[in-house]
């Protein structure tokens, strides 16, 4: 009968204790109806935990309140679970303290011994006085500890989103400490109480290990979240300088041009002034007109293309824009899909780097040869459809027929007179061979597009020559290539 009350009075202490620095822990008022019911909850725990061996080992008494206050409080499960564990952790360690000096006392006082293995008899009316002892000495540690100032308002880190890890962890070492003594004190335990005493170890063990597995899950999406804000970050700088950037050229820009206003003003008062007496002549205007539009020539900035993520590439991009531009001839770049992928994965860099060059200089050449007023060549590199290609639209003279028959077989050039050598072509031949790509020519009529043609290396592993054109009857029949009609528009 002593041994149960010895039971029942450590845990009826440790129960109390634990909703008592749960409720200060989150400064959590309520009614006395609900007081009561939480003192009725204790009880039962402490007279199950009492009965022979436990029926009950401690951490699910602790697990079980958990839930019992959920549905009491309807609180958030998250502060619940982080406040009892946390809780339930300093009432057990009070307890534990609280015995150390009560039990350290009554040695001093007795002058007794302790063997070690020895068993204890909790049947001794001593115990009992002890165990009341204890629990009357818990009680003030509880209140104490919200004499601290920095506690006074409670523990308001409960409500931190980590504080469940802490506290699943710190419940879980108390609680397999706990066991721990407990097995220690008890070796003349019955078989059944064992049974028990090892399952609240193990259960002790696996509360804390569940506080380390969500630590580690939350570490690792505070990482990713932390990657993905610095990413942002990263990504906004660069907004931020590039419209920077872009704001310091429109002011240069405004400037240049007021300077042009500036220096034409009085010219244009003079003109206004002649132009009453009757003395402008027409050469006089058409000579105003070209120094404007010289002035304004020379302010143009750059055209900005889109970037291929490859420092080279888009350099050499820039390199033909600033020669089209020279040339009066529109210059545009559309970008499909990751570059970088591609001269990983799909073509070298060196090679793709060349079928660049060889193309926008043949293109370069083709328009300078026409006489269509539409000036503009148009680069496509990236994914199409199914694959990559680089393909290059110009709106310059077309190819010859016997041109395109040749092409791969000799060094064949349209415009030879202007530069062009056909070794251009050839070295794509060679490039089709290595990667098993195709090469496809699609031409148009004048009249029924601004792009007369264009030239497109397409690594669909097929190893093709592909004329799309509307003149496919000029085609002699050949193996070396494939020709495609279209309507006529």
């Amino acid at each position: 009968m002593i041994a149960f009350c010895v039971n029942f009075i450590r845990m009826m202490g440790i129960m109390l204790s634990a909703f008592y620095v749960y409720m200060k822990a989150i400064q959590y008022t309520t009614t006395v109806n609900r007081k009561i019911i939480a003192v009725v909850w204790c009880l039962i725990w402490a007279i199950l935990y009492s009965v022979g061996p436990p029926l009950i080992p401690l951490p699910l008494a602790c697990l079980t309140s958990i839930v019992f206050i959920f549905f009491l409080t309807r609180q958030s499960f998250e502060v619940v679970a982080s406040a009892y564990l946390l809780s339930f952790g300093i009432s057990c360690f009070f307890y534990y303290t609280a015995n150390f000096i009560i039990s350290l006392i009554y040695a001093l006082l007795t002058n007794s011994e302790y063997v070690v293995n020895a068993p204890i008899d909790y049947n001794k009316p001593i115990y009992l006085v002890l165990h009341i002892l204890i629990v009357i000495l818990q009680f003030p540690f509880a209140f104490l500890l919200f004499r601290i100032r920095r506690l006074r308002k409670g523990i308001l880190f409960i409500f931190d989103k980590f504080t469940i890890v802490a506290a699943l962890v710190f419940a879980g070492i108390i609680l397999t400490f706990a066991t721990w003594v407990h097995m220690i004190a008890s070796e003349d335990v019955h078989t059944s109480e064992d049974v028990y005493t090892g399952f609240a170890f193990v259960l002790g063990i696996f509360i804390a290990g569940i506080g380390i597995y969500i630590w580690i899950r939350k570490s690792i999406k505070t990482f990713q979240k932390r990657r993905m804000q610095q990413n942002r970050e990263q990504y906004l700088e660069k907004l931020l300088a590039e419209k920077d950037e872009e704001n310091k050229r429109l002011k240069e820009k405004v400037i240049k041009l007021q300077t042009v206003i500036h220096k034409f003003t009085h010219r244009i008062e003079s003109m206004e002034c002649a132009a009453e007496w009757g003395s402008n002549t027409l050469g006089d205007i058409q000579n105003f007109h070209k120094d404007f539009q010289d002035e304004l020539a020379g302010i143009k900035e750059e055209k900005r293309l889109p970037s291929t993520n490859i420092s080279t590439i888009d350099n050499l991009f820039k390199h033909f824009a600033r020669q089209f531009a020279a040339d009066n001839i529109n210059f545009n770049v559309i970008i499909n899909g990751s570059i970088v992928y591609m001269v990983e994965h799909i073509i070298s860099q060196a090679k793709l780097e060349t079928l660049i060059g060889d193309h926008l200089k043949d293109a370069h050449i083709a328009v300078n040869e026409s006489d269509n007023p539409f000036r503009s060549i148009m680069a496509v590199i990236g994914v199409t459809g199914d694959c990559y290609e680089f393909t290059v639209f110009d709106s310059g003279i077309p190819f010859e027929v016997d041109t395109l028959a040749q092409l791969g077989t000799a060094h064949v050039t349209t415009h030879a007179d202007k530069g062009g050598s056909g070794i251009g072509f050839m070295t794509t031949f060679e490039t089709m061979r290595e990667y098993n790509a195709s090469l496809v020519v699609n031409e148009q009529e004048k009249s029924s597009a601004d792009y007369y043609k264009s030239v497109s290396v397409r690594f669909n592993n097929k190893n093709q020559y592909i004329i799309e054109t509307y003149r496919p009857d000029d085609f002699l029949e050949s193996e070396r290539y494939i020709v495609i009609g279209h309507k006529k528009q």
